[in-house]
């Protein structure tokens, strides 16, 4: 947590909220969560103004006027959340806020985005354009699942021999897609997650597309799910209301009435349904 859902929603919160704004000042009350250059993350934000939040895999995106951004991994418990500047580190901050971000302009009241992170695994890195450029493509994301073509997803597929599952879960196939989605949409299309993806046929694999980017859509429109702590500024999610079978294992499957199973693929908890997704 939290997935390509949760990420898409709190960027597009983010854009919406942010967009046109200028950084004034930066204040990080946890260093080790700036990945990148510490003594001149401020002072490549300082004086920035935001032209877009976007989503890059399970990335969060804030491009810069000048054509850097600045780039947020969520990890496990990233978020954000609008408040009132501090001033300082020794001032009274929200519980969990690792930075700051004074946001002033665009014809609205100053501003503060804070970055919390509990568990503190998350990372913000801020590049200048050319260094961005290099980072990205360092990176190696495979392409988005929902701007992904039925045939280019069996190639994809096809050229991996490893469980279905764990290659659903690697980025660089496709970007986006983790736990709870790659359960959901296996379950939907009625495939078991220990077969290899290479032996997916066309239409095996048009049809997990299919549900995956159905499954995906309907998470987005309905916020992501809120699993653990996430909220986006401060909002839940409502998919995790329509689960099927993430983190039911010892329940009754809701296809066929036969209780669903645990597996570990790939290092990762997977429930899955013994006679539906066989």
């Amino acid at each position: 947590m939290p997935e390509l859902p949760e990420a898409e929603t709190m960027a597009r919160d983010l854009d919406r909220r942010v967009s046109g704004r200028t950084i004034s000042s930066v204040l990080v009350s946890f260093p080790p969560i700036v990945a990148s250059d510490r003594e001149g993350f401020a002072g490549l934000l300082s004086g920035q103004t935001i032209e877009r939040v976007r989503r890059l895999g399970k990335w969060i995106r804030i491009d810069l006027a000048s054509g850097g951004a600045l780039l947020v991994h969520l990890k496990m418990t990233g978020q954000f959340l609008m408040g009132d500047w501090p001033g300082s580190l020794e001032a009274p901050w929200p519980p969990q806020a690792r930075a700051a971000f004074l946001l002033t302009g665009g014809g609205l009241p100053d501003e503060t985005l804070f970055y919390l992170d509990t568990r503190k695994f998350g990372r913000l890195r801020a590049f200048p354009g050319p260094e961005l450029a290099i980072f990205l493509d360092g990176l190696g994301l495979g392409p988005d699942p929902l701007a992904l073509s039925p045939g280019e997803f069996h190639r994809l597929l096809a050229s991996r021999r490893g469980h279905l599952k764990a290659v659903l879960l690697d980025q660089s196939v496709v970007s986006g897609v983790g736990n709870i989605y790659a359960d959901e949409s296996l379950f939907a299309a009625g495939l078991s997650p220990l077969r290899p993806a290479s032996s997916l046929g066309q239409d095996e694999s048009a049809s997990l597309l299919s549900h995956l980017r159905r499954i995906l859509q309907e998470s987005i429109d309905l916020g992501g799910s809120t699993v653990g702590n996430y909220r986006s500024l401060g909002a839940d999610g409502a998919f995790q209301d329509r689960h099927l079978v993430y983190g039911k294992h010892g329940q009754r499957c809701p296809r066929c009435g036969q209780t669903l199973s645990r597996a570990s693929i790939g290092g990762r908890s997977t429930v899955l349904c013994p006679s539906c997704q066989r």
